[in-house]
């Protein structure tokens, strides 16, 4: 995978292929961000690394100094690097821009993906040399239960030292949903931290101010972005994520094709985040026929929320339940407004009145009828303080 990384102690100097200062794996999550495990990330000098990246097939490496933003659990303590404790994830950050591929991250936690077959990628050292590998694995269950899903077990496949923070990845529908963790140390296989575990990280004390004031907003909102401007507006010969998988007919919403899914998310990563979990919460609990539970962690931005429908909607009315989420974000409070929340709104409106094109004349109706109601109470005035006599 392009997107795969190494990640190294500082001064890895020109000998990038060279194991002694190499610490394990990674991959870019977003533009100019790496998400790796905390025991990889914390291998190195006072939360400073290098990260490897290549810069296209068949080009050269490139080698990049790079800071740990922040890890979970924020305080690990003094684990032992093979002891760990979960969900044992960091986001690593480039401190110059470049130019590289991103991993598509599924909007779905792992625990709606159940038993059967992930993919993997990382690196290790061989004969002298850092070598790029993958290959299968199969799900063999969790640790902690589906429900929280805090680590998937992974066996039928040896993993060598160093894969540790390369990606797993959903072969049928080329997402990753999760990070490589621990080798086993009983057989083959080992443990992988799903990607929603991030939903763990620290909210901002006194409310969100802006976007980049709240980390997993500000990443996932890049992300999204990323795969939605790649599509609109293609660099290079590469195949964009959304080309792959309408190749391939992957179609885990049942209700959007690949394309419409990240036109949908980078709509929704313009528009400010939820006000709070709860908030978001609430736009979930008034939509019709949402019958699964929602998976813990709890969601926290609107990708979160829109993932959390694939599994609960009927199969007739998926597009509906779809179309009612949107509608439901733009009435949503929010905690902070920009110069361009109108017209991200206005886009996101567009994006709902295109789809609802072939769901029948009354519900169209009642969907126009619930924008002329948002946009009335967006515009109208104030209300005046009471008057008090003298």
């Amino acid at each position: 995978m392009a997107a795969t990384v190494r990640i190294h102690r500082p001064g890895v100097g020109y000998a990038l292929d060279e194991p002694g200062t190499f610490l394990g794996s990674g991959f870019f999550i977003a533009p100019n961000w790496v998400l790796t495990c905390a025991h990889v990330a914390l291998g190195g000098e006072g939360g400073e690394v290098t990260v490897v990246h290549g810069t296209g097939p068949g080009h050269d490496w490139s080698a990049v100094p790079a800071s740990v933003a922040v890890t979970l659990p924020e305080h690990p303590g003094t684990a032992g690097h093979g002891n760990w404790p979960t969900p044992d994830l960091a986001l690593v950050q480039l401190r110059e821009p470049v130019d590289h591929d991103c991993v598509y991250v599924s909007e779905r936690p792992a625990a709606y993906y159940g038993e059967g077959r992930v993919y993997y990628a990382g690196w290790t050292a061989m004969g002298g040399r850092l070598q790029a590998l993958d290959g299968p694995l199969s799900v063999q269950g969790t640790l902690g239960g589906w429900s929280w899903g805090v680590q998937m077990r992974l066996g039928h496949n040896d993993l060598p030292p160093g894969v540790s923070g390369g990606p797993v990845i959903d072969p049928l529908r080329g997402e990753v949903i999760g990070v490589l963790k621990s080798r086993s140390d009983r057989g083959d296989g080992g443990t992988s931290t799903g990607i929603e575990q991030l939903r763990a990280l620290s909210v901002p004390r006194d409310g969100i101010r802006s976007e980049h004031g709240d980390l997993y907003q500000a990443v996932f909102h890049a992300h999204d972005r990323y795969h939605r401007d790649r599509q609109r507006h293609p660099d290079s010969d590469r195949p964009t994520w959304a080309d792959v998988q309408g190749r391939l007919g992957a179609r885990p919403g049942r209700a959007l094709s690949p394309d419409e899914r990240i036109q949908l998310l980078g709509r929704l990563a313009d528009l400010p985040p939820p006000v709070s979990t709860r908030g978001l919460l609430d736009v979930l609990d008034t939509l019709p026929d949402l019958r699964d539970a929602i998976p813990q962690p709890a969601p926290r931005g609107w990708r979160d929320g829109l993932g959390a429908l694939y599994e609960g909607a009927r199969q007739d009315g998926a597009l509906e339940l779809v179309l009612h989420y949107a509608m439901g974000v733009m009435a949503a409070e929010r905690p902070f407004e920009t110069p361009g929340t109108g017209d991200a709104e206005q886009a996101l409106w567009e994006w709902v009145r295109q789809h609802a094109e072939g769901l029948g004349l009354r519900y169209r109706r009642a969907l126009a009828q619930q924008r002329i109601e948002l946009l009335r109470r967006r515009t109208a005035p104030a209300p005046l303080p009471p008057q008090h006599g003298t």
